[in-house]
């Protein structure tokens, strides 16, 4: 039995897929017998909000149900998408996660927090107490930072956060990695030993999303009928997701009566999508939010097509979670992507979609009217769609596979 503390920036009850997953890692290995503490903030994700029923404290510990302790820690929340807001975000949940930490004696050290601040004041404390570290890698700095042009591409700064983040990678026990191209990356630039990485792509769980009728509830709520071609997003409306490259497209169909946009979900920028929606006078676009957990098998199920836009270079973009949300939906894909992408290559393998260059309103709108001739080929899609997640991105294929990765420290320690 080990003694495992996990730092993760984000926890139930917040949505996102990365929190999810650290609760079924820290419930995964609680069933098998180890003490678990988990480290994390007061939930806030994605709004950056207080949730109702919380209050922010210095600390706050808790006896989880579910068999492991659970100590929320005070950090600042970025209820704006600024540099400032996220930079003090990240140094406070790293400065009182290290805090806590040192009253805690682990055998090993599993983290999912904010590159590259936050993760690096863990990793130094790891270092210099010798306890082994696993980290899991959602996002590459500086370079992800660079491919969406908020940070410079050479200077003295970028070359010191990829110096930086090279010594995180290095000083970790093992690397787990969302996908091939994240691995390769820290293969051959940050010159990691391949035998330090691990793929283990992100999972959701196949009970909680499943495919439902197309004229559900959702449908008959929003006022949407049989004949109205249905695209949505759904998932945060943050600064990364390109949510206004999808207003756009809206903009290019406008001449379609019988399609519409919806957007499903929250975040930092939904406002000024709004905003944008208003610029443009659009009849044919809808927003939806929250949305609630109970609601989003009942909400993708409406869609006749998925949509995800992505920003910048699609070759150091993981597997997006929507991705695989979209896929467990049952419901055909359409994704705006670089072709060497991990999510070009999925949609290739499963048959559940197709992908076009990212930022092109254009090239997908011209997509989007072509798919709307073939309702067929997109049934087909969705159900392929669900099986390959099935066996791929489900709970059931992933958990027990980094589970296993943690054991196996056990015996090297």
């Amino acid at each position: 039995m080990m003694n495992i503390l996990i730092i993760s920036c984000v926890f139930p009850p917040e949505p996102v897929t990365s929190a999810i997953t650290s609760e079924q890692i820290a419930m995964g290995l609680v069933e098998r017998g180890h003490k678990v503490t988990v480290i994390t903030a007061f939930p806030n994700r994605p709004g950056g909000k207080l949730y109702s029923g919380y209050t922010r404290t210095w600390r706050k510990v808790q006896e989880h149900p579910n068999g492991y302790q659970l100590i929320r820690v005070f950090s600042f929340f970025s209820t704006t998408s600024t540099a400032t807001s996220r930079l003090l975000e990240n140094l406070s949940f790293g400065l009182r996660a290290v805090i806590e930490s040192l009253w805690i004696k682990p055998d090993l050290v599993y983290v999912n927090t904010w590159p590259l601040f936050a993760l690096g004041m863990v990793t130094a404390l790891c270092s210099l107490r010798k306890v082994p570290l696993v980290i899991n890698i959602q996002d590459i700095y500086p370079e992800s930072a660079i491919a969406l042009k908020k940070s410079p591409e050479t200077g003295i700064i970028p070359q010191l956060l990829k110096d930086l983040d090279r010594w995180i990678a290095h000083q970790a026990k093992v690397l787990i990695t969302p996908s091939e191209n994240f691995a390769d990356f820290y293969r051959t630039i940050r010159q990691v030993p391949a035998d330090k990485i691990h793929i283990v792509y992100n999972w959701l769980d196949e009970e909680e999303i499943k495919p439902f009728p197309r004229l559900g509830a959702f449908r008959t709520m929003q006022g949407i009928s049989e004949d109205t071609f249905v695209v949505m997003y759904a998932g945060n409306i943050g600064v990364n997701a390109g949510v206004e490259i999808i207003i756009e497209v809206a903009n290019q169909l406008k001449d379609l009566e019988k399609v519409i946009f919806v957007i499903a979900g929250s975040g930092t920028c939904k406002n000024q999508c709004e905003e944008l929606v208003k610029q443009y006078n659009l009849s044919n676009v809808q927003f939806f939010s929250p949305l609630p957990k109970e609601l989003f098998s009942d909400v993708q199920g409406s869609a006749d097509l998925m949509i995800l836009p992505t920003r910048g270079s699609g070759a150091l973009t993981s597997v997006p979670s929507k991705l695989i949300a979209y896929m467990l939906s049952g419901r055909p894909v359409l994704a705006a992507v670089a072709e060497n992408s991990d999510t070009a290559r999925i949609i290739q393998q499963a048959e559940c979609g197709v992908f076009v260059p990212p930022e092109e309103p254009m090239a997908i709108a011209s997509e989007i009217r072509h798919l709307m001739q073939v309702p067929e080929k997109l049934k087909q899609m969705g159900e392929s769609a669900r099986y390959y997640t099935q066996k791929n991105f489900s709970g059931k294929a992933c958990l027990p596979k980094l589970i296993n990765i943690l054991e196996s420290l056990e015996k090297k320690h």
